[in-house]
């Protein structure tokens, strides 16, 4: 397990860029968000590139963009929700350093991801967001379970960052 690469993986909504950005300040490394750098490489939204060339292409784009990030000596990444479902990139990513699993439960990502369906391509069609996320989470959580530090966030007052934080320096210690 390597310490120096940290990549967030969970649902959409579960607080992984804003967990990200925290963390990365904590341990001085820089923050990277995973859908932001495939938006600025594809010139368009994430949205968009699922609309235009659908979820297939997107997932090719997305392991590429994730492939030539790996080279760098150390960063905190927010994977997007789908990441590491695809291809075995949990294991790719578990290889390349330390995963962290945002468990939110599925009623408050419910109230996180009601005004944003919108802009979540796989959630827009849905009438029942309730159950379409609580399916595709259900589909994930295999593969989210396979993380190498797993947390449970039950409320908005977590400090999701500070308690990463010292979780990744007590493991490092053994």
């Amino acid at each position: 397990m390597d310490g120096r690469r940290i990549f967030l993986i969970g649902f959409m909504g579960a607080g992984k860029s804003q967990c990200g950005r925290q963390l990365a300040e904590l341990l001085g490394f820089p923050f990277i968000d995973l859908d932001e750098v495939i938006e600025q490489r594809e010139g368009s939204s994430i949205s968009d590139i699922f609309a235009r060339r659908g979820e297939g292409y997107f997932r090719q784009l997305e392991r590429t963009v994730l492939e030539s990030l790996l080279p760098l000596p150390s960063f905190v990444m927010a994977t997007g929700g789908g990441t590491p479902c695809f291809d075995d990139t949990i294991v790719r990513l578990n290889a390349a350093g330390t995963t962290v699993f945002l468990d939110v439960p599925v009623a408050d990502l419910v109230e996180r991801l009601r005004h944003a369906s919108a802009h979540r391509p796989l959630l827009a069609e849905r009438e029942d967001l309730h159950g379409s996320i609580e399916q595709r989470l259900t589909e994930r959580r295999s593969c989210y379970e396979c993380a190498h530090l797993h947390l449970q966030l039950d409320n908005q007052t977590t400090d999701a960052a500070r308690l990463i934080y010292h979780r990744l320096l007590h493991h490092h210690d053994r």
